[in-house]
């Protein structure tokens, strides 16, 4: 490309046209966008990575989140760079909340912010979903009450949501209305599928 730019300036005595700036998703710019909550420490890639792979297969824009911007790191240690601290996030700037599991998870499922993040998207129609133990905070948070939910299946972490109200399922993959929860890593592309679905047939309620 240098090159033919560089003849093209010899040739025809032009300079060459300059290309246009890429287009970057901003919060706010698409009301399709879905943004992803990554533990700081030890969240789960084999949750992160498919589901992230089906959110951008479908098109939709996605931001990460943590609770800074620092290097979150899995357990794995594969290292990704958020794009925002959750308390920066306005939930009216995204259509569908991701919270990914892992073992750090655990240091969040009492987190005052993050509960009150699920609970927002969760009260204004839009999409909140929850993966691996992921899905206890969406208890604590007080979404799950009433609803069909799953979890990994662990009998603590079963019996946490069944202390705040959800209808356990042994199910991998369950959808109750706009919260969709997954048991493990081994449902993520199904569960980024799902999501994906979820966020392109679902409209929040105004506010």
């Amino acid at each position: 490309m240098l090159v033919v730019a560089a003849l093209a300036v010899t040739v025809l005595g032009q300079p060459p046209p300059i290309p246009p700036a890429p287009k970057t998703e901003l919060p706010g710019s698409s009301d399709r966008t879905v943004l992803i909550f990554l533990p700081r420490h030890l969240f789960s890639d084999e949750e992160f990575d498919p589901t992230l792979g089906q959110l951008i297969k479908a098109g939709l824009p996605t931001r990460i989140a943590s609770s800074d911007t620092s290097v979150a790191v899995s357990m794995d240690q594969v290292l990704v760079k958020p794009d925002l601290a959750l308390r920066d996030a306005n939930v009216m700037d995204y259509a569908g909340f991701v919270v990914i599991g892992g073992s750090g998870a655990s240091l969040y499922w009492r987190d005052s912010l993050l509960l009150a993040r699920c609970r927002e998207f969760a009260e204004s129609g839009r999409v909140v979903a929850a993966i691996g133990i992921a899905p206890i905070a969406l208890a604590r948070a007080g979404v799950l009450k009433g609803r069909k939910a799953t979890v990994f299946r662990e009998r603590t972490a079963i019996g946490w949501l069944k202390e705040e109200g959800a209808k356990f399922s042994f199910k991998g993959l369950v959808a109750d209305r706009n919260v969709i929860t997954a048991a493990s890593s081994e449902q993520a592309r199904a569960f980024g599928k799902a999501v994906a679905r979820a966020v392109l047939n679902t409209k929040a309620r105004p506010e």
